[in-house]
């Protein structure tokens, strides 16, 4: 019978496990996409599956193992916060951020810690820990919060990193007033705090140390480094714990604010990994607490409750703000708005369940439950009353930002450069440019751009800075396609799919041209915003601007018979009406988009293409055995002007393109061509051979040969210079002028 019941008990407790991690995470997703805050979904859904409804979730059977679990799960949430603290960040941060994370924690903390030992005649050393667990506010809590009322730059960067940073903080405090209470008293309960506190201290600093050492030195494979950080973390925590009960949550905590202080260079992967790991703890975290809680508890906290309550929120909150701001430059309405929204989130909650279960465990229900009942009522304050309200309250005082329009082009390179200073001239928009390449930085800051030397795929660190906060529109420019496609999947959750666009040429195969800009159609869902296709690499676009052989311009369009459009010379890029910029990916859907007065921007790439490609080559002599030793021999002068084109394969890729466009000219001419990724500009080596070669075929003998090299995604430029060749060819005196030349510049004259 004992045996059937221990069945029971493990099947009640499994059946809470998977429904606590299946549904906290699946209200954790809801709530993303909603862009509402996660702990109102967990709040309900707790209530909701635990004992006081339905009772799905049943936290008692997991018995002694639920303090395991929620110890340790907190730990790791604790362990991730101190990772994301950058001291770097709060030193460059503004006077009114490190002024609510010193003074303003502080006045907080002891503010509430107040309240409560005035209204509820709580045991001072109570009062003060319940009073640190409403220090934090949090990011999980804020940062959706920011996203969905769009406050002006200003606020919402000092709301974003006081919740970011502040978790550290507060949950240092609030440990430390734990080690306090727990302690007992008297000069044992010193003893006990000194030593819990040395303990967090010294086992957490210690490990802290050695993890992001054995990084730095390259011991630890690097696909292993997420996992050996987080188990890294756990075991600290495990040995804090044997050192001294209920020691471990510090020392794990200072773990991470070492590693994060070190700044190892796998910081970022570390933190992102670890992000995904507390989103899936922190959701079965909350769902499990939240189920602990009796109704009886809150109605038990009266009007005494309500009061400090509201006292938190009305008076410690403006109170704290207005000596933080005192002396700078925020205006009484933006006071006004960083005194009303201040939510608390999970990282508050977490703690607070947590040492209600130790001290109910000590034998002391009735402070835990106080705790515990306060925390949560100042969590559903502020999340439902200021977090709902935030809206409102920012639109009444007029601190919402304006619709997000300006434009972030990722390649400072000249084509962008140009593109950038076009649609500053023409619209209200402003650009900023990105770029790794430190060169083109520091020549775009020298044109007067705001431009960064930074990763543009880090979408979500930089629209957390007041610089990028007003991006509505995203435009990649780099000659990486992945890398193009990649960067608007990262920007498109933040400025909407449709407005992020990237280059990337047209197959030659595909018939259908995309539409315009990322807006999808039936025939290019696989091109979903790319735009420019029809033009070369940007960095081929850049090098002909750079030489004045292209020019980009913006065309007025006349009236015109709406049956009739007129045709738009060049390459249509954009259309330009007022602040309505529409990226253009076909030359054909400039048709669609035409009104008399607007302005076109176009591409004009100037014509030279074959004198251009032969002066970057050369002029040769050459008696070949049979075609391959030809290739062979013209693929071989090629690598002389260009060290780094592998020979092998590029004649390969000369055979490949032979079977789809045959070489032959005619009248004795062969025009071999190949696309290569390995030159940056197309060359063309004419060449003479000895003894005319007989081509497969033909009756006509090979004597004059262009052999043409083209960068990858060029191919209008490629397509140009086999017309010209094709057109030069066609004057038999020109024949006769190319079969007597002696020298390149003999071939020039005549080109």
């Amino acid at each position: 019978m004992n045996l059937l019941a221990a069945m029971n008990e493990y099947h009640d407790g499994m059946i809470t496990l998977c429904l606590a991690v299946g549904s906290g995470f699946l209200l954790t997703t809801i709530s993303r996409k909603l862009e509402l805050p996660t702990i109102v979904l967990l709040l309900i859904g707790g209530f909701v599956l635990g004992p006081e409804c339905i009772g799905l979730i049943e936290p008692d059977s997991l018995g002694d193992f639920f303090t395991v679990i929620v110890s340790l799960a907190i730990g790791v949430i604790l362990y991730e916060g101190g990772l994301t603290l950058n001291l770097r960040e709060f030193n460059n941060s503004s006077t009114m951020i490190q002024r609510l994370l010193t003074i303003g924690v502080i006045l907080t903390w002891l503010g509430s810690s107040t309240l409560i030992w005035v209204i509820f005649d709580l045991n001072i050393s109570y009062s003060l820990l319940a009073g640190s667990l409403v220090i934090v506010t949090g990011p999980t809590v804020i940062v959706p919060l920011l996203k969905r009322i769009q406050a002006t730059p200003k606020v919402s960067s000092i709301l974003h990193w006081e919740g970011v940073l502040i978790d550290a903080i507060g949950v240092f405090v609030a440990l430390l007033c734990f080690e306090w209470v727990i302690g007992g008293a008297g000069g044992q309960a010193i003893a006990n705090f000194g030593l819990r506190v040395m303990a967090g201290l010294t086992i957490g600093g210690g490990g802290g140390w050695i993890i992001q050492a054995t990084i730095k030195r390259r011991w630890i494979p690097e696909n292993l480094i997420n996992g050996y950080v987080l188990a890294g973390g756990i075991l600290i925590f495990g040995l804090t714990e044997i050192f001294l009960a209920e020691a471990g949550l510090l020392g794990v905590t200072v773990a991470g604010l070492v590693i994060g202080w070190k700044q190892p260079v796998e910081i970022k992967e570390i933190r992102a990994f670890k992000a995904e790991i507390t989103d899936l703890l922190i959701g079965m975290l909350f769902i499990l607490l939240v189920s602990r809680l009796e109704i009886q508890q809150f109605i038990d906290f009266g009007w005494k409750g309500a009061l400090l309550v509201s006292l938190v929120m009305l008076l410690v909150r403006p109170l704290t703000v207005v000596v933080c701001s005192w002396s700078t430059d925020l205006t009484v309405k933006e006071k006004v708005f960083l005194s009303w929204v201040a939510p608390r989130g999970v990282v508050a909650a977490s703690m607070a369940s947590l040492f209600a279960i130790s001290l109910s465990s000590a034998g002391d229900a009735k402070s835990a439950s106080f705790i515990e009942t306060f925390t949560y009522s100042v969590i559903c304050g502020t999340v439902l009353i200021q977090g709902f309200s935030a809206g409102a309250v920012a639109r009444l005082l007029g601190l919402r930002r304006p619709e997000p329009v300006n434009w972030l082009i990722v390649g400072a390179n000249i084509f962008g450069r140009r593109i950038a200073r076009i649609i500053q001239s023409e619209t209200d928009s402003d650009v900023i440019l990105i770029d790794s390449n430190a060169r083109n930085i520091a020549k775009a800051n020298e044109e007067g751009f705001d431009a960064y030397h930074e990763d543009a795929l880090d979408a979500d660190a930089l629209v957390e800075r007041d610089s990028f906060q007003s991006i509505g529109h995203v435009l990649a420019l780099t000659d990486n396609i992945e890398l193009n496609q990649l960067l608007t999947k990262q920007w498109a959750s933040h400025v909407g799919r449709y407005r992020t666009f990237f280059w990337r040429p047209y197959a030659p195969a595909n018939a259908n041209k995309p539409g315009l800009g990322g807006a999808p159609t039936s025939t290019t869902m696989d091109h979903e915003g790319s735009v420019f296709g029809n033009v070369a690499r940007p960095s081929i676009v850049s090098g002909e601007l750079e030489r004045n052989e292209s020019i980009l311009e913006v065309i007025e369009i006349p009236d015109f018979d709406s049956d009739h459009p007129p045709a738009v010379p060049g390459h249509p890029l954009m259309v330009v009406n007022g602040q309505n910029l529409q990226t253009l990916s076909a030359d054909n859907d400039v048709k669609d988009h035409l009104q008399k007065g607007a302005r076109v921007l176009t591409l004009h790439r100037s014509s030279g293409f074959l004198r251009r490609a032969l002066e970057g080559g050369a002029f040769a002599q050459i008696e070949p055995f049979d075609l391959e030793s030809l290739y062979r021999s013209l693929i071989e002068r090629a690598a002389m002007l260009v060290p780094k084109m592998p020979i092998k394969q590029t004649l390969e890729d000369l055979y490949e393109q032979q079977k789809a466009f045959p070489a032959f000219l005619g009248q004795g001419i062969a025009v071999p061509h190949v696309y290569s990724s390995s030159i940056e500009e197309r060359i063309c080596i004419f060449a003479k051979l000895v003894k005319p070669l007989p081509f497969l075929g033909q009756d006509d003998q090979i004597r004059l040969v262009f052999f043409m090299i083209s960068p990858t995604g060029d191919a209008e430029g490629h397509l140009s210079t086999l017309a010209e060749i094709a057109r030069i060819c066609q004057e038999q005196d020109n024949v006769a002028g190319l079969e007597s030349s002696e020298t390149l510049n003999d071939v020039l004259k005549i080109v």
